[in-house]
């Protein structure tokens, strides 16, 4: 199973200095507690990149930062030159499957359709070019023939893919996820991750908290690497390495073929 096209969903991009994510010298605190410390670095549209730590290391807290969910930092995290609060349409966040309450009375067009909202102006008048793109978002994540279904009702991957559907509506450049594949079917991982090329391919930009280290170098064309601050960042083949994954993952037999 393979994802449809995406070439209509909003614009492709290239890493020009305009779409460029920067986060410079981030620290995070939760009162005594250090979450996050020293992160600095520099990408562009067109890239997947895995973010890598054991639990607690700080990925999770680092995605919601560039989501604009937390507000406790210091150093700083910009998007196309602006503050992250300035781009919130064009940065979309999917949580993890299982914080999602699936008892939210919700059909997956009705989620998808969300991603519409920060394109609406100030009358919030719904046009045809909003049910357009998403129908389009629908057709390209395979959602049709469930579009009128509840979330309730929907599989693990299934809802996985609506929320990629939504930030498609959205028209996002910048995607985060947490932990996508957990959880997942074998056909539903498969489908997730030639997804996840094809957006890249087609220009934008994909941060994701992984934990199947076997599986980085076939995902990600960059990763970075934190033990509650950067341990390292850079292209796949050149920092997934045995050295860094020891100060990624201190303590702890780390098993994979770099």
């Amino acid at each position: 199973m393979s994802p449809h096209p995406i070439t209509r969903l909003g614009d492709s991009h290239t890493p020009e200095k305009h779409h460029l994510l920067s986060v410079e010298n981030l620290h995070i605190h939760y009162g005594k507690i250090c979450a996050l410390k020293n992160v600095t670095f520099e990408i562009g549209c067109g890239h997947c990149v895995g973010l890598l730590g054991q639990n607690g290391a700080g990925k999770s807290t680092l995605i919601k930062t560039i989501a604009g969910l937390n507000q406790k930092l210091t150093g700083s995290a910009t998007w196309s030159g602006r503050p992250l609060s300035e781009s919130k349409a064009e940065i979309a966040y999917l949580p993890q499957v299982g914080n999602i309450d699936p008892l939210f009375p919700l059909t997956v067009k009705g989620l998808v359709e969300l991603g519409r909202y920060p394109h609406l102006g100030p009358r919030g008048r719904w046009r045809k070019e909003d049910s357009e793109v998403v129908q389009t978002a629908l057709s390209s994540l395979k959602l049709d023939d469930l579009a009128g279904r509840r979330l309730f009702q929907l599989s693990g991957g299934q809802l996985q893919r609506a929320q990629i559907a939504r930030a498609l509506a959205q028209e996002a450049h910048v995607l985060l996820l947490d932990e996508p594949f957990a959880g997942l079917d074998e056909p539903s991982q498969d489908f997730l991750s030639d997804l996840f090329r094809e957006l890249a391919d087609n220009g934008r930009l994909l941060l994701v908290c992984h934990h199947d280290l076997k599986a980085v170098p076939r995902l990600f064309d960059t990763v970075l690497m934190l033990n509650r601050e950067m341990v390292a960042f850079g292209p796949t083949q050149d920092v997934f390495t045995r050295e860094n994954l020891a100060k990624t993952f201190p303590g702890q037999e780390v098993v994979v073929h770099v």
